[in-house]
């Protein structure tokens, strides 16, 4: 449960949100954020100063899926992340506007797995209009370049680019 400090905060505007959070200490929102929970057992982790922005979609949409979002983090206008199984952001990372999120397919393809638990580092910084796919891990520091669909893993310090996403450099700072 958020403490009453937050809850009295967002007067009203995190009902769902007050009532199946875990943590959230120092969380803010900023406009309408949309939490779809259908399935049973699901879990919302959220550490301290964590900022969800106008039009954020949360969608944890089978049993037992679990999103953690880490101190500091922020997640901009419009972002949506969808969990079956697991999405895990670390600390202080920038997610900005229009970011997909996913950890499922929705659909079996060939008998694979339709999900695959997706991993985001700390101090990770994934630019507008991008996509993480499932079974996706992102190492800490790395940069995800506007628009890119990053379907396997990327490396700490790695900056991506591109469909499909590939290394462009390595040993990127940003702050």
């Amino acid at each position: 449960m958020l403490p009453d400090r937050l809850a009295n905060k967002l007067r009203g505007r995190a009902f769902v949100i007050r009532q199946h959070v875990e943590g959230g200490e120092r969380t803010e929102l900023h406009g309408r954020v949309r939490i779809s929970r259908p399935a049973p057992g699901t879990t919302l982790r959220f550490g301290r100063y964590v900022w969800l922005y106008q039009d954020v979609g949360i969608y944890l949409d089978a049993a037992g899926a679990t999103l953690s979002i880490g101190n500091r983090t922020y997640i901009n206008r419009r972002t949506e992340i969808t969990c079956e199984q697991s999405v895990s952001i670390g600390d202080n990372c920038a997610i900005s506007w229009d970011v997909l999120i996913t950890d499922t397919d929705y659909h079996q393809l060939g008998g694979g797995d339709p999900a695959a638990p997706v991993v985001i580092g700390d101090h990770v910084w994934i630019g507008a209009r991008a996509m993480v796919l499932k079974g996706v891990t992102i190492g800490d520091g790395a940069v995800v370049a506007a628009g890119s669909i990053v379907t396997r893993d990327v490396e700490p310090g790695a900056l991506v680019a591109g469909n499909p996403a590939r290394q462009l450099r390595d040993d990127v700072t940003w702050k």
